[in-house]
């Protein structure tokens, strides 16, 4: 909410949070990772009870910083606008009006765990319009203003992890989770903030369109995220 409250004058006060947090498997896969390593240094342990448990002191606190930056991520609808990204320490989410996203473009996503395969980028670098973790189950695909339009905070590493523009208008495509909670909840509350804040188009569009299940196949990505560019015969875009 501290980090919210620096876009306050811009975007208004913050209507609803949504988290997209790691899953059991993933704190228990960090958990038995802490475990492993504070094990490791038992096999020849410091020459006096100090030595021995600082190790594990410190492998606990580079796990817990690892989980942290982990359970970062959100989408923040405000009246006037939506904060995606990690509130993580030292990063700022970024900072997305309502008049920037395409009207027609919002779709809630189920089966987000397809979202990079059907959108062809598998295995490829983490981009900064698109916050899909391997623990993502429910999210938001919309198109819009640039990253470094977006950006509030300092630019760094942007040349790594800025994408070029993937949309059908010469746009950007954006995906933010919603962690447990249905996408659907996201798209009411995003459609009745932007209604009251002027772009009743936006909202409507929003609803009409509703959630939609990933197939997973890149031939389905025109049809299931709009604004993404069709697929051509022979698979090229």
């Amino acid at each position: 909410m501290r980090k919210a409250r620096r876009h306050r004058d811009e975007f208004g006060e913050v209507i609803e949070v949504f988290a997209d947090r790691p899953g059991p498997k993933t704190v228990t896969g960090v958990v038995v990772g802490w475990v492993l390593f504070t094990a490791l240094t038992f096999i020849n342990p410091g020459e006096t009870p100090l030595l021995a448990i600082a190790p594990g002191v410190i492998f606990a606190v580079m796990f817990g910083l690892i989980l942290l930056y982990l359970s970062g991520e959100r989408l923040i609808v405000c009246e006037r606008g939506i904060l995606v990204g990690s509130i993580a320490p030292g990063i700022r989410p970024y900072a997305i009006p309502y008049r920037q996203v395409t009207p027609g473009s919002i779709a809630g996503v189920a089966g987000a765990n397809r979202y990079l395969k059907e959108a062809g980028l598998q295995g490829q670098i983490a981009q900064s319009t698109l916050r899909a973790s391997w623990w993502t189950k429910n999210g938001l695909h919309f198109v819009a203003c640039s990253a470094d339009g977006a950006r509030r905070g300092p630019r760094r590493f942007t040349l790594a992890l800025d994408p070029i523009p993937r949309s059908i208008d010469g746009r950007w495509i954006w995906f933010a989770g919603t962690g447990r909670q249905s996408a659907n909840s996201a798209i009411e509350v995003i459609a009745r903030a932007a209604s009251a804040a002027g772009y009743p188009q936006l909202a409507q569009a929003a609803l009409d369109r509703g959630v939609v299940e990933l197939t997973g196949n890149p031939e389905d990505e025109h049809r299931q995220m709009p604004g993404h560019p069709p697929v051509r015969r022979g698979g090229v875009r």
